[in-house]
């Protein structure tokens, strides 16, 4: 399994985030969105564990065709209620970069420097320790700063 930061990743990729999340931490995940019907999903979850997946305070699934960014999370194998934001943020072939920052109380997520929206904390944001990077997109790098 690799640590973040990596560079031209397959996907879709599983990484550990070193120290995990934390108030004030930012993902960043830049790369190129491959189809105009596709999604593309990223989640920050607690551990490594996909099929059955871990709790996960934030999923985020750009969904390119219904031009809506849909933020949730996952707890005891079970989705929670989703939170929908309209327009969209990126097309079929542009480059992007989504940032996740980790707030005292929510997530900030933003596209290629637009808010796309806020996520209340409904997990412990130190629970968020991987994230894991869905098919759909090319990446080109996963890093993190303060």
């Amino acid at each position: 399994m690799a640590t973040i930061p990596v560079f031209n990743p397959s996907v879709p990729f599983l990484g550990e985030i070193p120290g995990g999340m934390a108030i004030g931490k930012k993902l960043h995940i830049r790369g190129q969105i491959l189809t105009p019907e596709g999604m593309f999903n990223v989640n920050v979850q607690s551990g490594g564990a996909v099929q059955p997946r871990d709790d996960t305070p934030l999923h985020i699934s750009i969904r390119i065709a219904d031009q809506v960014v849909v933020l949730n999370s996952f707890e005891g194998g079970a989705w929670q209620q989703e939170e929908r934001h309209g327009g969209r943020p990126v097309r079929e072939g542009e480059a992007f970069e989504l940032t996740i920052k980790a707030k005292e109380g929510y997530f900030k997520v933003e596209i290629n420097g637009k808010k796309v929206g806020k996520f209340e904390h409904r997990l412990p944001v130190e629970m968020a320790r991987y994230v894991h990077v869905g098919e759909g997109a090319v990446i080109e790098s996963i890093t993190e700063s303060w």
